[in-house]
């Protein structure tokens, strides 16, 4: 994250977390790629396709380590969106989906794998 984040955002972690150049055992720790392969419970991510914040990249890494252990995931990117949706059909969407996915994981009680 530190890699691909936006000075703002780096200037945030420098002051929550200090220099990862001399504590990276906190940013590992802090990490959720330190823990992923644990992960359990179905993931939906919904992702703004320009979000600075979390890239596309990042993003598309936990998909595919999830995939890989078998779990159930589901990714969606929004053209033209950022970290947070400013288009009503978008925002309509991912309240759609995620209602939907509540629905079948936490409603039925099929969350975990």
């Amino acid at each position: 994250m530190w890699q691909t984040a936006d000075p703002l955002l780096r200037e945030y972690l420098f002051s929550l977390m200090g220099d990862p150049a001399k504590v990276k055992t906190v940013y590992d720790a802090a990490s959720p790629m330190t823990y992923i392969a644990a992960t359990k419970a179905p993931l939906l991510s919904l992702q703004g396709e320009n979000d600075i914040r979390v890239p596309r990249g990042q993003a598309q890494e936990v998909a595919s380590v999830l995939e890989a252990k078998g779990n159930t995931i589901e990714t969606v990117f929004y053209p033209a969106e950022g970290h947070g949706f400013q288009k009503r059909e978008n925002q309509i969407d991912s309240m759609r989906r995620t209602v939907a996915w509540f629905e079948r994981y936490l409603k039925s009680g099929t969350a975990a794998n």
